[in-house]
């Protein structure tokens, strides 16, 4: 069993939280936050062991197995770095870093200290994300792939000053841009070959407001993809792969408990999976390799990191 820790109880901590109890080979033991009232009323509520207010206390409490980081993007680098050199394996939110520079540094110094390091892309852990990719032969050969998140932001009233309009740490492609990149990256198998698109400017702000753009992968499978923070997509976003015997169909493919397979002929099959958290899989990988001595997840490693912000790099300075 492995004791995780939780650092930054904002909007994603309380679905993490129920991934750690929904996973088989994880335990919730310690959660944190600069504000110690929302702390203990986290651990109290989630049934959690310990709360610190101090972040160090976390490094150093020697019963912590691995810290989920669930901070603001432009705190994740110092944070990693903190963990790794306090001992400590980590899981961080989407986007780990702002730049491959980042990651190449933090994973090579996770190799070098043995320690686990892995960037928290739910989308490719799923149970549904598993099994789409087992029912892919049904239709064939895949041509493209196509996915889009969508949401228009000036629902949410953010101020100005926001980190998520940081010119380098935010942004529409590194907050929503990251789930159709890992989803089309994980469904061609493929490295990225190469990519063309364009951004979307907002002219009162210095960051990119999404992209769209057509990552052609070394096997010859294209896909395109959309985000914006202009506007509300179909039920926030959807995917669909395309095959020489048919399509398949995935609503909110990075949290979604079914797909809809249309053959050629326009029959169609529903599978519809069992999942009670989304957070649930990428939770169970990251214990398992740890309790395996392993510092990488094959599913989402190094490799996979940085091939989805080679994506973002480039649309960002198309």
């Amino acid at each position: 069993m492995i004791n995780i820790a939780i650092i930054g109880l904002g909007h994603i901590a309380p679905r993490v939280a129920k991934g750690i109890k929904c996973a088989k080979n994880a335990n919730l033991y310690c959660v944190a936050s600069r504000d110690i009232n929302k702390a203990k009323d986290f651990k109290d509520k989630y049934n959690a062991t310990v709360f610190y207010d101090d972040y160090q206390d976390v490094y150093n409490d020697t019963n912590v197995d691995l810290v989920y980081l669930c901070t603001p993007n432009h705190l994740h680098y110092d944070q990693i770095m903190d963990c790794l050199n306090n001992g400590k394996n980590v899981m961080c939110e989407k986007p780990m870093v702002s730049s491959i520079e980042e990651a190449n540094e933090l994973f090579d110094y996770a190799k070098s200290k043995n320690l686990f390091l892995m960037e928290a892309e739910k989308t490719v852990f799923t149970d549904m994300h598993l099994e789409l990719k087992e029912y892919l032969k049904e239709i064939g050969n895949i041509y493209s792939i196509r996915a889009d998140y969508s949401y228009n932001i000036s629902k949410l009233d953010y101020p100005k000053d926001h980190w998520v309009f940081d010119e380098k740490y935010g942004g529409c492609l590194k907050d929503i841009g990251v789930y159709p990149i890992c989803f089309c990256n994980s469904i061609a198998n493929s490295k990225v070959k190469n990519v063309v698109g364009s951004k979307f400017i907002n002219n009162n702000y210095d960051c990119d407001f999404g992209a769209i753009g057509i990552i052609e992968y070394e096997n010859g499978i294209k896909a395109t993809i959309e985000c914006s923070w202009f506007y509300d997509s179909i039920n926030r976003g959807y995917a669909v792969i395309f095959g020489d015997k048919g399509k398949i169909y995935v609503p909110m493919y990075w949290k979604e408990d079914s797909f809809t397979i249309i053959y050629n002929d326009n029959t169609k099959n529903v599978i519809k999976i069992s999942q009670e958290s989304d957070f649930e899989g990428e939770i169970e990988e990251a214990s398992n390799q740890i309790m395996n001595n392993k510092i990488e997840s094959p599913k989402m490693n190094k490799e996979k990191t940085i091939e989805i912000m080679k994506v973002i790099k480039y649309l960002i300075n198309d």
